[in-house]
């Protein structure tokens, strides 16, 4: 009786045993656990560099070359009532009566040409509603000798003023434009004299000069030498030092 005891103990001993070693191994045969997540795989792109289209390169500004033939008297006069329609005419019975050039620097031809006020629209001319801008060059200070900008002073065209009035011309027909009508009305600035000087000739010359941004209005005021020029939004008066 205590012998078949004895083996059915052992014979259950040997099947746990044999329970055990089975688990043992299939916990070996699975991988480790651990609480860290899976690692992320980013799906392959292409560069942002090789999906965009490639930028085109930027075209350089060409000058817009100056044109060869002259005004005649008949566009000049067109231009002038384009801007001023009657309020203003040129003054063609002055000598060296306009002048053209590139005065603003903007590589458009503008041109500059002495005109009066028509009878009985002196009013029109000094309105604060005109198109143009009414200024005196010899009350605006270079720019080289204030870093503060010009003052605003109230300038008035008088009965018999000769003004000097410079229209802004846009590209490519400059002047002669259909949409050239910014205007620079300058009183005391109708000179003797008038001619147009290129920026660069002037640059050469041995003078102490104002930062030059185009072609100036080189003539003679008051018995003085000297030139009106662009200073990036109003027109000055510059004395000559090497006359």
């Amino acid at each position: 009786m205590f012998g078949k005891q004895t083996t059915a103990l052992t014979c259950s001993l040997m099947i746990v045993a044999v329970s055990w070693f089975c688990l043992a191994c299939k916990t070996s045969s699975e991988p480790p656990r651990t609480n860290e997540p899976a690692p992320h795989v980013e799906p392959a792109v292409a560069p942002i560099a090789q999906l965009l289209p490639a930028p085109s390169p930027t075209a350089t500004p060409t000058p817009v070359p100056k044109s060869a033939v002259p005004p005649s008297a008949t566009e000049i006069q067109e231009a002038v009532a384009r801007v001023f329609k009657s309020v203003a005419i040129a003054d063609t019975a002055r000598n060296s009566s306009f002048a053209v050039g590139d005065f603003n620097g903007d590589g458009a031809e503008d041109l500059a040409v002495v005109v009066k006020a028509s009878e009985g629209a002196l009013g029109n001319l000094n309105s604060e509603m005109a198109n143009w801008i009414l200024e005196d060059p010899r009350k605006v200070p270079p720019p080289s000798l204030s870093n503060k900008p010009p003052p605003h002073l109230s300038v008035r065209a008088e009965k018999g003023d000769s003004l000097l009035a410079i229209i802004h011309g846009v590209n490519p027909q400059g002047w002669r434009s259909p949409e050239a009508k910014q205007t620079f009305l300058l009183k005391n600035g109708a000179g003797a004299r008038l001619l147009s000087q290129g920026s660069a000739e002037i640059k050469a010359s041995r003078q102490q000069l104002p930062p030059i941004r185009g072609d100036v209005l080189n003539e003679t005021l008051d018995n003085k030498s000297g030139f009106i020029f662009w200073t990036g939004a109003k027109y000055s008066w510059w004395v000559s030092t090497s006359q």
